[in-house]
């Protein structure tokens, strides 16, 4: 796996982590604003204990392996980065044999096609410093873009899932996140199904 595809599933990993949280962070939110302003002052002490959490966790690394949308965005992903590469081998190949065409032919240059050839280069130099930006800055819109369409997928099935209010918090699980984590909490398997199931009807 290449540095930019590593990249590109890390920034899907940090996604999915914060469409998850901050999805059903805002819906328990706005529960409770929903619940009237003036609470009793003998139960204020008691409203903190008295309500109802209960988290669930998603594996990240498994949505990632398993879940058919993903899987698409990772391989659209992958060719993307293919084609920026070899736009930029071939942009590098041009380049160096133009090079060694102009050392072949120096001995017999004038000054004046000396002095060409020198801009000649600088200039193609200078494209492909321009192109390599340019295509950079593609490829990171184009897997902004890309992760942003499975989190919105996610967020919108997750509405769905969590339509009944069970949960108050799904968090995305990575190992090393958390150091201890319930079994029994986690609804990686039902999310997937729900999700590669909605990806099949939409296709």
């Amino acid at each position: 796996m290449t540095r930019g595809m590593k990249n590109a599933l890390l920034i899907v990993n940090g996604l999915l982590v914060v469409a998850v949280a901050f999805l059903l962070y805002k819906q328990f939110n706005q529960d409770k604003k929903a619940k009237p302003a003036t609470v009793r002052s003998d139960d204020k002490k008691d409203s903190a204990s008295n309500q109802h959490l209960l988290f669930a966790y998603i594996d990240t690394d498994s949505i990632q392996v398993n879940y058919e949308l993903a899987k698409v965005v990772q391989n659209e992903i992958r060719r993307k980065e293919s084609a920026i590469t070899a736009e930029i081998d071939r942009m590098e190949k041009n380049y160096k044999n133009k090079l060694a065409g102009y050392q072949q032919k120096q001995a017999s240059m004038t000054p004046e096609q000396m002095e060409a050839a020198g801009r000649d280069v600088q200039q193609t130099q200078q494209q492909i410093m321009e192109k390599r930006q340019s295509l950079t800055e593609d490829f990171n819109s184009f897997v902004a873009s890309k992760n942003m369409s499975v989190m919105k997928e996610i967020k919108d099935f997750l509405k769905t899932f969590n339509q009944d209010g069970k949960y108050s918090f799904i968090f995305s699980y990575e190992p090393g996140l958390f150091y201890y984590k319930d079994t029994s909490f986690d609804v990686t398997s039902e999310v997937l199904k729900g999700l590669n199931a909605q990806y099949k009807a939409k296709k």
